[in-house]
């Protein structure tokens, strides 16, 4: 399939306008960070993230009373009652979200005093398997093999919470396959329904956070000077300066945004980033190669200018089609992918959109200063033409002695 075909667009010529669009929109990504700074995600920060999903309406001023450094909002839709918890990074190493659940657990719950009763909403497996194995509602004595029952229970009971999200009555728990009457009877007595379950909660301690932040930063740059470095081995050092720069401008495009928006620097976004490297270089090398491969077909002479419109024109469709897919693709994950990869699938939809015009005008733009400045030529040249013979100039032929 092929769109348009033999098209003659003067790529060139807009080189100068992209270079100052690309500016303008840096200078307002820069202008957010110097205000905002930047909003480093728990990866980097250290910290804690915790997912709770609650029964009722989600609590938000005992939330907040609770956890007055942290920051809370809503997650997902208002109706799954869910709401995300970030706390700020501790100077200390520990399971931060492990201690400040246990903390919302008992101010929450009530019943979390009694040490005679758990939390079916908050307890894992164990605690359930050994709770049923010591009450032995189903007389099956104290072997392995009721160890294995009731264990295959509480995994039961676990798999229909996390099918549930959480429990919020006992019958529910009671349809747990496996579930027979003495059991819903023991855990009837011997348990509660908790205000929240669990869904998510990660600590990351300050020391792994700022190694994260080193290796992040590491691996974008090794990664942009290998790209160019691979370029310089296979066309020369002029097409390897023009990637480098062209990586360079489609992070710092898609960095902008991400200060626009006030978006979280998560792992994330590092892997969006170096997405968007090896993308951006795709489309570059095609361009490149058509280049080299004009060179040594045509047989007219063509200034670097003509040669760069010629293979752009030559690789449009390719370019249209194949950015249009993932533009699609991307687009799709942003209306439907949920709040975990919005973020992402932005980074990289904006990433993907630089990448696609800094491959027709910023690296022409990079390739022409270079050429200028360092006074190579890069015409093609055709053949040699063969010197016209003149009638008076052809050699006298010998006469026969």
């Amino acid at each position: 399939m092929q769109i348009f075909v033999n098209t003659k667009y003067d790529f060139v010529k807009w080189r100068f306008a992209a270079v100052a669009f690309s500016l303008f929109w840096m200078l307002i990504g820069a202008a957010f960070y110097f205000k905002n700074g930047m909003n480093w995600g728990i990866d980097f920060a250290g910290g804690a993230n915790i997912v709770l999903k609650f029964k009722d309406k989600v609590p938000m001023d005992r939330l907040r009373a609770d956890l007055a450094d942290a920051s809370i909002q809503q997650y997902g839709k208002p109706e799954e009652n869910s709401v995300l918890i970030r706390l700020p990074q501790l100077k200390r190493e520990g399971d931060y979200a492990g201690a400040t659940v246990a903390k919302l657990n008992k101010d929450l719950n009530p019943e979390s005093a009694d040490a005679n009763k758990i939390d079916l909403n908050f307890h894992g497996r164990d605690r359930i398997s050994d709770l049923l194995a010591a009450a032995d509602p189903d007389a099956k004595g104290t072997n392995d093999d009721a160890k294995k029952h009731y264990l295959g229970i509480a995994q039961n009971i676990i798999n229909k919470r996390s099918e549930l999200g959480l429990f919020t009555s006992m019958s529910q728990v009671s349809s747990a396959p496996g579930v027979t009457a003495a059991d819903a009877k023991v855990l009837g007595e011997k348990t509660f329904l908790g205000q929240f379950n669990v869904l998510n909660q990660e600590t990351v301690g300050p020391q792994v956070g700022k190694e994260l932040q080193q290796k992040a930063v590491l691996a974008i740059i090794f990664s942009t000077l290998a790209m160019g470095l691979y370029l310089w081995i296979r066309f020369d050092l002029m097409f390897g300066v023009a990637a480098i720069v062209c990586i360079v401008h489609d992070v710092l495009v898609s960095m902008a945004f991400l200060f626009m928006i006030r978006g979280e620097f998560s792992l994330n976004i590092v892997a969006a980033l170096l997405l968007i490297v090896g993308y951006s270089i795709n489309d570059t090398v095609v361009t490149y190669d058509r280049v080299r491969e004009n060179r040594r077909k045509l047989k007219v002479g063509m200034t670097l200018e003509e040669q760069l419109n010629l293979a752009m024109n030559q690789t449009l469709s390719r370019t249209i089609l194949t950015s249009g897919s993932v533009v699609i693709v991307l687009i799709a994950l942003i209306l439907f992918g949920g709040k975990v990869i919005h973020e992402f699938a932005w980074i990289l939809l904006i990433g993907v959109l630089a990448g696609t015009y800094s491959t027709v005008t910023i690296v022409p733009a990079v390739a022409i200063a270079w050429n200028a400045m360092t006074g190579r030529t890069h015409d093609v040249k055709g053949p040699a033409a063969r010197p016209r013979i003149e009638e008076s100039e052809e050699p006298r032929k010998r006469k026969a002695v």
